[in-house]
């Protein structure tokens, strides 16, 4: 086992296009080196000594630094080498992981009919495979795949994980500044990404606007101004029209799994299309469902449907603004 062997094979790795500030060192090295190791250290009744896989990787460690100017960090590195030595002493491979690069975006989509996540990969359930091109997703054409194709494109990292500020309908736009994300991009090569990148295709325009050190530990709150098309199976009435207008400042009450949820309405408007249509824009707590808001169904008072005094449908809503608190 030559040190000057196993530290080529170190660099070889790293020179494979990876960008990195903090790095750490490890090894795993043969049993057998272990057993003679405790065996020598027996008979000599020595156990202060350092072993051998300390020393060989303080020596890693050090030389590495030398040469790249780089930091060790031993508790989150940008890269960790993980150096195995085979039984015969001779076979060396080195193995290199990155730290998740977490990004922090927007989103507008000016085209209707593009979802906005899709379904996992059904080679791999989402872990990432040669059938999905690392990506863990279908392939479906939606925001999320657009996001992800063009960041792993970048990074060339693998299995992106997005958090979503909020949800739209296929059929829904987003306009305004657009939907906040985040998404965490495993194992990337490249880390330094261009300040405002921006991108997009098929009417949906991304922005990414900042490197995050971690994912936010909670549901980010925010608000959305909302545009709701509202068809009423009865004529609408004038005061219906008054009351609608008059949800500013109300509370829309409903169940979650284990508790009751109020979201605060802020601003409402409402404007009549004919005697069974109409668009109302309401400024409110993000985590309205607007379907059941119209519908009244799963216990969420008040609702359109209760305050018009007939059966009313969503046929379809566009969130014209996100504003994170």
């Amino acid at each position: 086992m030559r040190l000057d062997s196993i530290f080529e094979e170190i660099l070889a790795n790293v020179d494979n296009g990876y960008e990195f500030d903090t790095f750490l060192i490890g090894a795993t090295l043969p049993r057998k080196l272990y057993e003679k190791e405790d065996h020598i250290r027996a008979k000599f009744k020595n156990r202060e000594r350092k072993s051998i896989k300390n020393q060989l990787t303080r020596e890693l460690r050090t030389r590495f630094q030398r040469i790249t100017k780089k930091k060790i960090d031993y508790l989150y590195p940008d890269i960790l080498m993980n150096v195995t030595i085979g039984n015969d002493n001779q076979a060396i491979t080195v193995e290199a992981t990155t730290k998740p690069l977490i990004l922090a975006g927007r989103y507008t989509k000016k085209s209707r009919g593009i979802s906005q996540k899709q379904t996992k990969c059904e080679g791999c359930e989402g872990l990432g495979c040669a059938l999905c091109d690392s990506s863990g997703l279908s392939g479906q054409r939606s925001v999320e795949d657009i996001i992800a194709k063009e960041l792993m494109s970048i990074t060339q990292g693998h299995n992106p994980k997005f958090s979503w500020i909020g949800s739209e309908d296929k059929e829904s736009l987003v306009l305004g500044n657009g939907r906040p994300f985040f998404v965490q991009i495993s194992n990337p090569k490249t880390r330094r990404i261009p300040k405002d990148l921006n991108f997009g295709s098929d009417g949906v325009s991304v922005n990414i606007i900042r490197i995050l050190p971690h994912l936010p530990v909670s549901q980010t709150p925010f608000i959305a101004k909302t545009q709701i098309f509202v068809n009423c199976k009865l004529a609408i009435k004038n005061d219906s029209l008054i009351n609608l207008g008059g949800l500013r400042g109300k509370f829309v009450e409903f169940r979650s799994k284990t508790k009751m949820i109020h979201k605060q309405i802020y601003s409402s408007e409402v404007q009549r299309i004919n005697d069974k249509e109409l668009i109302l824009d309401i400024i409110a707590d993000g985590g309205i469902r607007i379907k059941q808001f119209v519908g009244g169904q799963e216990y969420m008072r008040p609702n359109i449907s209760e305050i018009v005094g007939s059966e009313c449908e969503c046929t379809g809503f566009d969130i014209l603004d996100i504003q994170v608190q």
